[in-house]
């Protein structure tokens, strides 16, 4: 995906700006916390003081040596999600996020991997990429470009934008579509909600069945 190149000086982190809005989806607390493709581990480390217990996997070393770097309040796991080695809590989690991860991973095996880690009556909380195909998605690009450009002016006015926090992470382009992470969606994820964002993201949150 080509997203226009504003000036270094205006240059801001897009993950960092849904922390908020998801954060905001979520009970005051939650008894465990998964956060998939963690980077850096500021949206984990924001987690810690919701939850009683954080796991955070990245499958980059360089991105979990920052982490761990950033504090000890989280287990730091280097590792593929899909891994089932990988040693994750074998009841699951009260919470699992997931910001700008999905597209780094093949849609359905990831998604399933993701949905069956949260506990009956957990959330499962995504931020994601997905690849630009329709009139719809021309269109929210139509507005999200002059925001990303009038957002940076903002933050730099506050001594706020500049180089993300996140530099080194690994880069890769989104290869499905909005409508194929919603058909996976409906598929794996019944009940989701999976909406388009600005800054060619979009977001999804399913809520587990208590019974299940």
């Amino acid at each position: 995906m080509w997203i226009p190149q504003l000036p270094r000086a205006l240059w801001w982190d897009h993950n960092a700006y849904y922390h908020q809005w998801l954060l905001r989806q979520l009970p005051a607390r939650v008894d465990s916390a998964l956060d998939v493709g963690c980077g850096a581990g500021v949206l984990a480390s924001r987690l810690a003081d919701r939850a009683g217990h954080v796991d955070a996997v990245d499958a980059s070393e360089l991105m979990i040596a920052k982490a761990r770097a950033r504090t000890q309040s989280v287990r730091w796991l280097h590792g593929d999600i899909l891994d089932e080695t990988l040693p994750l809590d074998p009841s699951g989690y009260g919470l699992v996020t997931a910001i700008s991860s999905l597209h780094h991973m093949p849609l359905r095996p990831a998604l399933r991997r993701l949905a069956g880690l949260v506990r009956p009556g957990g959330v499962l909380a995504v931020i994601g990429l997905y690849r630009l195909a329709t009139v719809t998605d021309r269109a929210v690009e139509v507005v999200a470009v002059p925001a990303n450009a009038g957002h940076g002016a903002l933050l730099a006015t506050r001594g706020m934008a500049g180089k993300p926090h996140d530099s080194g992470m690994p880069v890769q382009d989104a290869m499905d579509t909005f409508a194929q992470i919603r058909a996976a969606a409906t598929e794996i994820t019944p009940g989701a909600v999976l909406r388009r964002r600005l800054y060619w993201r979009c977001s999804l949150l399913w809520r587990r069945a208590d019974h299940q």
